[in-house]
């Protein structure tokens, strides 16, 4: 099994990356409120701004955590299937065995 395997979405991987959110907000303002807020985040690629003169509209850089997220959930769907992670492929002349 490859990178390609690995990071290929399922059921399992989504459902994984959608409840993760919920956990992390938990941990971090520990208030369901604020989890729902921290969802909105997440789900905002621009966000107004008042800068005192009118509304700026900047890039939300919580929309990257999905990035992680996602690579947490796959870890996990991973780990748990009782794999270990794929190693790169033998360079020339070498061996794939390590030595023992």
């Amino acid at each position: 099994m490859g990178w390609t395997e690995l990071l290929k979405p399922n059921t399992a991987k989504i459902v994984i990356t959608l409840i993760v959110p919920a956990i992390v907000g938990l941990l971090v303002t520990h208030r369901i409120e604020n989890t729902v807020n921290f969802y909105g985040y997440l789900l905002t690629p621009r966000l107004a701004l008042w800068t005192g003169e009118g509304i700026v509209y900047v890039f939300n850089r919580f929309v990257l955590l999905w990035i992680p997220f996602y690579l947490a959930a796959c870890a996990l769907v991973y780990i748990a299937g009782g794999r270990r992670f794929p190693r790169g492929q033998p360079h020339k002349g070498e061996d794939s065995q390590s030595p023992s």
